[in-house]
């Protein structure tokens, strides 16, 4: 390998990747099996984006056994000529973001062989081997307006962390632009990047920061494999749920009585953005079959009810064994909770199902001067792209928000009551009358929007409240397994709704 280059053979890149701290890998945010340390790690592929920067694509293998194999996007700088994992600042991501604003197709770096058609060793002369994977790099009409400057510009930016907790890697690039790199790969078309340039492009809907460009993987072994997508940054922006909580907590510590309908405005704002972008989806054009909607299918109906009860199954063992009086409670209201997602398989008229966020909460809105967009539109990590990608209930988006809104309101009382030392006996907004007229505003915001859009959605309340439920009850799961410090917000959301019966 030359001297300040990692363009010229796969010897140093398949070093550093062995070299990778197993441990360490296993602590990160993106890495998917939890628990579980990497047995081994192989290099893939490795495509050089600049003389001191490569994008590997590494398989992690870990379980029992080996029995199980992820792909992951890890990129590697040349530091005082020793090629190591890249840290923040080192440069990879702004290289491949240039890659994207150029349209420059990568391929692979090939191993020296005899050219035999086999994938070469490197062990032997001779020329480079099959090519057996390319990066496919490409902007978008949105990156003009974005950038606002020459293409090569960008080689020189900033680069920066967006700083939020994510499965994914963000950097802001020159306070413009935003690249999101995918981290653990699957094969098959990123539904975050499918819905983003749908709905910046062709929908032309302002409530997602627009479409930049992307990069795919193509290869041998994997297909089509999304690796990162470039936006417009908005850099006045905050993340809706922190906003919230911060200017909830205020108004609950402040003296005397707060206007509940000036402290809810933020509901009704969500409900009208949450309506336009179903509008949105719901009419995509007849060209664009998997984005079309339809009725749900008994098979569909009957997977929501055994899904939500699996999750149910799951988290009172799961509860249990962090905290034994939340499980026996989880316990006692089984029934109670079987029965509210039942509902699922009992509607009069099949519901419609299209094309959602899929995992929309506060957390994945942003809201600057000019409004709120919604971003990260890939659904549920942990599952399969395909899955990802398929047809679900707007109101399982109208669920999720609304569970946010409860558990944003109980974070906030949380962070008042710490603040004053204590209970606050007289509080300048009651939490529980917040939540509920910050519901009503939400819907019926929503329902003005659908109606004046003509939209064929039915906000069906026996449907929002199975959802609801369903939703929580993944939330008990999620927090038992993965954050039990959350574990509070789910139970006393699961409590208010089998409390408050089956009003929606």
């Amino acid at each position: 390998m030359a001297s300040g280059s990692v363009a010229s053979g796969l010897g140093a890149i398949r070093g550093a990747v062995r070299g990778l701290d197993l441990g360490g890998l296993a602590s990160r945010r993106w890495y998917a099996a939890k628990g579980e340390v990497p047995s081994s790690v192989h290099l893939a592929h490795a495509f050089a984006l600049a003389p001191d920067a490569v994008l590997a694509l590494v398989d992690v293998v870990s379980g029992e056994r080996g029995a199980r194999r992820d792909r992951y996007a890890i990129p590697f700088a040349l530091r005082d000529g020793v090629l190591g994992e890249a840290v923040e600042g080192d440069g990879v991501w702004r290289a491949l973001a240039s890659a994207i604003a150029e349209g420059r197709t990568i391929p692979a770096i090939a191993d020296s062989g005899a050219g035999t058609g086999r994938r070469a060793t490197g062990d032997s002369g001779g020329g480079p081997g099959p090519v057996d994977a390319a990066l496919v790099c490409r902007p978008s009409p949105g990156f003009a307006d974005a950038w606002g400057g020459e293409t090569g510009t960008l080689r020189e930016a900033e680069e920066a962390p967006l700083g939020r907790d994510q499965s994914n890697t963000s950097t802001v690039l020159g306070g413009r632009l935003l690249l999101k790199a995918y981290r653990r790969l699957q094969p098959g078309l990123n539904p975050d990047l499918e819905l983003t340039a749908y709905l910046s492009e062709e929908a032309a809907f302002p409530g997602v920061p627009r479409l930049a460009g992307w990069a795919e993987a193509v290869t041998r072994d994997g297909g089509v494999t999304t690796i990162a997508m470039l936006q417009g940054f908005v850099s006045d922006a905050d993340d809706a749920y922190e906003r919230t909580a911060g200017f909830l907590a205020e108004l609950i510590a402040a003296p005397g009585s707060v206007s509940l309908e000036w402290a809810s405005e933020v509901a009704a704002d969500l409900g009208t953005l949450v309506a336009g972008l179903h509008v949105a989806l719901v009419s995509p054009p007849g060209d664009a079959p998997d984005l079309a909607p339809r009725a749900a299918t008994h098979d569909e109906l009957k997977a929501w009810r055994i899904d939500a009860h699996r999750h149910l199954n799951l988290a009172i063992p799961a509860v249990s064994a962090i905290d034994a009086e939340t499980g026996a409670e989880l316990r006692r209201e089984a029934s109670a909770i079987a029965a509210r997602v039942s509902r699922f398989e009992a509607v009069a008229t099949a519901p419609l199902v299209m094309r959602i966020h899929a995992d929309l909460h506060l957390g994945q809105v942003i809201v600057g001067d000019d409004g709120y967009r919604v971003v990260d539109f890939e659904g549920e990590p942990i599952r399969p792209i395909e899955e990802r990608r398929r047809p679900d209930s707007p109101l399982r988006d109208v669920a999720s928000m609304l569970r946010s809104l409860d558990h944003v309101a109980r974070s906030a009382r949380r962070r008042a009551e710490r603040r004053r030392g204590g209970p606050i006996d007289h509080p300048g907004v009651d939490v529980d009358a917040w939540i509920e007229r910050s519901r009503e505003r939400f819907l019926a915001t929503y329902a003005a929007r659908l109606r004046s859009a003509a939209a064929p959605i039915t906000l069906d309340l026996d449907l929002l409240d199975a959802f609801e439920v369903a939703k929580e009850a993944y939330e008990l799961l999620y927090a038992a397994t993965v954050l039990p410090s959350w574990l509070w917000a789910p139970r006393e959301g699961m409590r208010w709704l089998l409390a408050r019966g089956d009003r929606a």
